[in-house]
C-alpha cells in the first residue's frame, strides 16, 4: 500500500507522538512499526475514505501511544559486567562457619550454622558462593566436632 498519500493532520500528529514515544527503542523495530502502522492506517482510509471520522476510528483501533511504546522492545543496554551483591546475612554466616570450624569444642554452634547454610542455600536470594563455603566450613566443623567428640568417649572407656 502506498503511503505517501496525505494523511489526516490527526493521523500524522498520532504517527509523530508515536515516533517520539518509541525514542529508546530498536530503531529498526521503531521504524517497522511506525511503517507497519502507516500502512494500515492508509488501507482504512482508502476503504472507508479519507475523513476525520475514519482517521478517529483508526487511532481507536490502534490504541493510546504509550500502550504501543510499553509493547515495544527497548534499546539493549551495553553489556556490563553486573555488580557483585553483598549479602551480609552470607557474610556473617560464612563467619559463623569459621569461628564454628575454629572452635571446634562448641558443636552445637556449628549445627546452627550447618542449619542456617542449608536454610539460605534453599532459599534463592543471597550469594550463592558465600552460601556454599559456609555449609562446606559448617559441615567439616560439625565432622570434626563429632569425631573429637567419639574419639574422646572411646579414650574414657
Amino acid at each position: 500500500m502506498n503511503t505517501t498519500e496525505p494523511m489526516p493532520a490527526l493521523l500524522e500528529a498520532y504517527f509523530a507522538d508515536l515516533d517520539r514515544a518509541l525514542i529508546g527503542t530498536d530503531e529498526r523495530e521503531r521504524a517497522e512499526t511506525v511503517q507497519a502502522m502507516r500502512e494500515h492506517a492508509a488501507e482504512m482510509l482508502h476503504r472507508h475514505g479519507v475523513s476525520e471520522k475514519t482517521a478517529e476510528r483508526v487511532i481507536g483501533d490502534f490504541g493510546p501511544v504509550e500502550q504501543i511504546a510499553a509493547a515495544a522492545t527497548s534499546t539493549p543496554a551495553p553489556a556490563s559486567a553486573p555488580a557483585p551483591t553483598r549479602s551480609w546475612s552470607d557474610i556473617w554466616l560464612l563467619v559463623g562457619s569459621i569461628v564454628s570450624l575454629l572452635f571446634y569444642v562448641f558443636p552445637l554452634f556449628g549445627i546452627a550454622m550447618l542449619i542456617w547454610a542449608i536454610l539460605r542455600i534453599r532459599r534463592t536470594s543471597g550469594n550463592r558462593t558465600l552460601q556454599k563455603a559456609a555449609l562446606w566450613v559448617s559441615g567439616v566443623s560439625v565432622a570434626f566436632s563429632i569425631g573429637m567428640f567419639i574419639s574422646h568417649a572411646l579414650h574414657a572407656l
